[in-house]
């Protein structure tokens, strides 16, 4: 059963899953739209127009940052968080004081989430943000806990490695919060992740429940650039196959 699995997972390394604002490319010869009408389209009434609106702005880089910040300057509560997270997804650090105003203003648990997770990824007061989604994990509100997860596996830093799998180990967390952790450790593109993961494969003690996420969330971790690799090498080591 050990080979078994090891062979499963050698052959069927594939890349899964969009990103979570996956850019979009103009087709043929169209004009790019204005990053001014984009913004604006953030708060169309049709989703798809949201959605697009969304990929296309991340997907300018930095291109999009001044415009969005000079938004987020002047955006209610509602539209601050489409914002937020598209500052965040870009990485555009001028935007980290207003950001942190957001956060400090705000009684809104949502936004405050979304404000914590773009300030970790601008690696602005790092601990601070985090332990504030972390705080949400453990004490918040069913539906807060969630969407504290979801921060959490986008956060994309190494730093978050270790307190994913410390929720994971709680068991005294709810089943859904921890099998969360397994999927935020897929999306956290570290070889750290993949030790864990990996580890927890191999754990006899471990729930075939839980098993069966962790076989999926490494499919996905090794669809990451560069992960396959030592995916597949943690697979093989923990397996006992031969080196290649």
């Amino acid at each position: 059963m050990r080979y078994f699995f090891a062979g499963v997972f050698l052959i069927t390394l594939v890349v899964c899953g969009p990103s979570l604002l996956p850019a979009e490319e103009p087709a043929g010869e169209e004009k790019p739209p204005d990053v001014n009408t984009l913004i604006a389209d953030l708060e169309s009434p049709e989703e798809s127009v949201k959605m697009r609106a969304r990929a296309l702005l991340a997907g300018m880089g930095e291109e999009a940052g001044p415009p969005l910040l000079s938004a987020l300057e002047a955006a209610g509560e509602k539209k601050a968080g489409d914002l937020i997270e598209i500052l965040g997804f870009i990485r555009y650090r001028p935007a980290a004081p207003a950001v942190e105003k957001a956060w400090q203003e705000t009684d809104s648990v949502p936004l405050k989430l979304m404000a914590a997770q773009a300030l970790c990824r601008l690696d602005h007061n790092y601990s601070r943000y985090q332990g504030y989604i972390l705080s949400q994990v453990r004490s918040g509100g069913e539906g807060d806990r969630m969407a504290a997860m979801q921060m959490l596996g986008y956060i994309g830093d190494r730093r978050v490695i270790g307190p994913l799998a410390d929720i994971f180990g709680d068991s005294g967390l709810p089943d859904q919060v921890r099998q969360a952790a397994i999927w935020d450790l897929a999306h956290t593109p570290y070889r750290e992740s993949a030790e864990i993961l990996v580890g927890l494969l191999n754990d006899p003690e471990l729930d075939w429940f839980y098993k069966e996420i962790i076989i999926a969330a490494l499919r996905r971790l090794a669809g990451q650039e560069g992960m396959a690799p030592i995916v597949s090498e943690l697979l093989e080591k923990s397996q006992g196959l031969p080196q290649r």
